[in-house]
């Protein structure tokens, strides 16, 4: 025996805890541990949670070439199929089928929805989208083929339920089911949801890449969590949900109402950079946008008498709305934590000082900052200059009172990105704490360097606030 050797601390547990371990694991890391041991083959056998999903079994290049995603897909069939008949006395809550291009396997798949129909699974995933998708307009609705058989509709434990690209898909079945909480919705159309919204219990709903019918009102007193993700719908949609906590959109700008909503809503993020790719104008003529961006923001909170306790914005939110005009003027928010998503362009600075001016109670600012990486200095635009800009006099953001937080994601210790830290130190003064610097988990040794040093002299520079930097 090698001395040196480390004790394998993994198998001295016990088997309730390896098999705990394991229903965190993917699809494909989950198959890999058969190869360990006799001991952990077996241990696979006894894991109530069932995921296969395509993607985890097939790398990136096996779809790049024909012949081998073939023969890989008959293997990941032929070890679904082979699995499945090795647990079938055994008990499943959470099952899960995800593969592409489903129709050479529509037998297997019934079996599959069956089986979990005889297990009385309480989370089911019936996803059959394609990874070549990238909107709702690549789906080709007649060539979905796989229906829902009325058995899963009438599958009475189902508390959570995902369903993709399905043929003749109709959610009002869903209705009568009690336990059901959670429901998500993907890449087909969307008929009669509202007897589902109105008579069930839900608490979660999730659309995405969906054309909607028909609906012109999402209510219900029970949804505490709606996300929606570039869908079309046919008409002006009105939300009335008066427990909402969670509110995430995200596609064009859209004419929503918002009737009777929660009057303080945990979390708000908003994502309309589907209109800057469907709009092919000149930033320059954002003004309509603009309007109807921050016409939607005001609505959602009623004109400020409602709060997001933290709202989330991209950066097509920040270059357009300093461009909107009376009567469309942002109103102030009582937002305690405002997490601005930005490239940090020269077009976003205004926006982001807009947004900043409109919460004076402010207690956290996250700075997330999304690729290209602001270690390259921009250009100047439209008089905008990235080096001074943020230099500028602006003592009186001396208003806020609640200030003790900046986080910056994805720091690499840009000019830009310093000095809004440094714009932070000078205008806050002593009300703030902790500024919070993100690396990214990728970042070479010497731009790692490179960020740390910057880091230390942001510390330097005010003794008064405690830098942590955290390498992800």
């Amino acid at each position: 025996m090698d001395p040196n050797a480390q004790p394998d601390r993994l198998s001295d547990l016990p088997d309730v805890l390896l098999v705990l371990i394991m229903s965190f694991l993917s699809f494909k890391e989950r198959a890999q541990t058969n190869f360990l041991s006799k001991r952990w083959e077996s241990l696979y056998l006894e894991t109530r949670d069932l995921s296969f999903k395509e993607s985890d079994f097939l790398t990136a290049s096996v779809y790049a070439n024909p012949i081998r995603w073939l023969k890989a897909r008959a293997d990941f069939v032929g070890y679904v199929r082979r699995l499945v008949d090795r647990i079938r006395d055994q008990p499943i809550e959470t099952f899960g089928i995800s593969i592409s291009y489903p129709k050479p396997y529509l037998e297997l798949i019934e079996s599959l929805m069956a089986f979990a129909v005889q297990k009385r699974v309480k989370s089911l995933v019936l996803d059959f989208s394609n990874l070549v998708w990238r909107t709702y307009n690549d789906v080709n609705i007649e060539k979905l083929v796989v229906k829902i058989p009325q058995s899963v509709y009438d599958l009475t434990s189902l508390e959570s339920l995902e369903v993709c690209a399905c043929k003749d898909f109709d959610p009002s079945k869903l209705s009568k089911l009690g336990k059901l909480r959670s429901v998500s919705f993907g890449w087909m159309e969307l008929t009669d949801l509202p007897p589902l919204l109105e008579t069930s219990r839900l608490e979660s709903l999730t659309m995405k890449e969906c054309l909607v019918h028909d609906l012109e009102k999402i209510s219900s007193v029970h949804l505490r969590e709606v996300a929606i993700y570039n869908c079309d719908f046919y008409f002006m949609c009105i939300f009335n949900l008066p427990r909402v906590d969670i509110f995430k959109y995200r596609g064009d700008i859209m004419s929503f109402g918002f009737d009777q909503m929660n009057t303080i809503i945990s979390e708000v993020e908003l994502d309309f950079g589907a209109a800057e790719k469907k709009n092919d104008v000149s930033y320059d003529s954002y003004g309509i946008e603009a309007g109807m961006i921050c016409e939607f923001l005001n609505n959602l909170l009623d004109e400020g008498r409602r709060t997001a306790t933290t709202l989330t914005v991209c950066p097509f939110l920040l270059k357009v709305i300093p461009r909107s005009e009376h009567p469309h003027f942002l109103r102030p928010m009582k937002t305690k934590h405002l997490v601005l998503k930005t490239k940090l362009h020269p077009k976003e600075f205004n926006g982001i000082r807009l947004l900043l001016l409109t919460c004076p109670y402010l207690e956290t600012l996250t700075i997330d900052l999304l690729p290209p990486s602001p270690i390259a200095t921009a250009s100047s635009y439209a008089g905008i200059d990235p080096q001074t800009y943020w230099m500028q006099n602006m003592s009186y953001w001396c208003l806020w009172e609640a200030l003790t937080t900046v986080i910056v994601k994805n720091f690499v210790g840009g000019a830009t990105e310093l000095n809004i830290v440094k714009c932070m130190l000078r205008s806050v003064g002593e009300r703030l704490e902790r500024v919070e610097l993100h690396m990214p988990f990728d970042l070479d040794e010497s731009r790692k360097t490179f960020a740390l040093a910057k880091s230390e002299m942001l510390q330097r520079s005010s003794m008064n606030v405690k830098v942590v930097v955290h390498n992800s």
